[in-house]
């Protein structure tokens, strides 16, 4: 099963660029935000009425909500959507990430390599991290305590839900999503999740070789503003360790 999105409607050039902004603070900080910020935080050559204008331009095309009427701006579906499919190359990652993730190639069976990778994931991300083999029927998952740490979740109804769907989540992921269809990492916002539950939440899914020779699936869910970018850049890099050909140097030649 592929799921296709729609993509947004054209922006200005300004209009990108201010909303790549919003993005990435409301990613930062968790909080609303104003013009005047932005423009001092990142620099914007635009003056603070015109990045208030088109703030409620963006608002008014859907790709920005206001909590209230005195309060800044923050992203919605609409807007994460846009920015997920506009992102460039992300920075690399750090060399510490690149040797843990590479030690994983050492992982010898489905149970180390679904333990392994859970509390891995989990740890570059900050998110909630679901690791294993649909057709075994094993799952791993870690981060809990960690993503229960972000600010949207001192909503004690949100927390409530969002353990619920922890305590189930192999189920749903067994059931919507099969690793040939995640040869590339998918992001799923809010609505676009087929798992009820998760529609208040982001997640990305992908498929991974594994050093052994069988397909896995990880799952990353976290607050709709976790760090796309970031996270993409993790998964990709990890499919890329994890290819035949990048440890086949390691097996003896006899």
């Amino acid at each position: 099963l592929e799921w296709v999105y729609p993509m947004p409607t054209e922006l200005t050039e300004r209009q990108k660029s201010i909303l790549n902004a919003v993005i990435r603070d409301y990613v930062a900080t968790a909080e609303p935000v104003a013009s005047a910020d932005l423009v001092r935080k990142y620099r914007l050559a635009y003056s603070p009425a015109t990045v208030r204008n088109e703030l409620m331009a963006l608002d008014q095309a859907g790709y920005l909500a206001q909590p209230h009427t005195s309060a800044g701006s923050l992203p919605t579906d609409k807007g994460y959507r846009y920015f997920i499919a506009h992102l460039g190359d992300a920075d690399g990652l750090t060399d510490r990430e690149e040797r843990e993730l590479a030690a994983l190639r050492g992982c010898t069976d489905s149970l180390e390599f679904a333990k392994q990778s859970s509390r891995l994931m989990a740890h570059l991300t900050r998110n909630l991290a679901l690791a294993g083999f649909p057709e075994e029927d094993l799952f791993y998952k870690s981060g809990l305590q960690a993503v229960m740490q972000e600010p949207e979740f001192g909503d004690l109804d949100l927390m409530h839900e969002f353990s619920a769907l922890v305590d189930h989540i192999e189920e749903e992921v067994v059931r919507y999503f099969d690793p040939e269809d995640y040869a590339e990492p998918q992001t799923f916002i809010g609505s676009e999740n087929p798992i009820r539950e998760a529609r208040r939440y982001g997640m990305i899914v992908s498929s991974l070789a594994t050093p052994f020779g069988k397909e896995s699936l990880i799952a990353l869910v976290g607050p709709k503003r976790m760090d796309y970018q970031h996270n993409l850049a993790i998964l990709r890099h990890f499919r890329e360790v994890l290819k035949p050909a990048s440890y086949e140097w390691q097996t003896p030649h006899s």
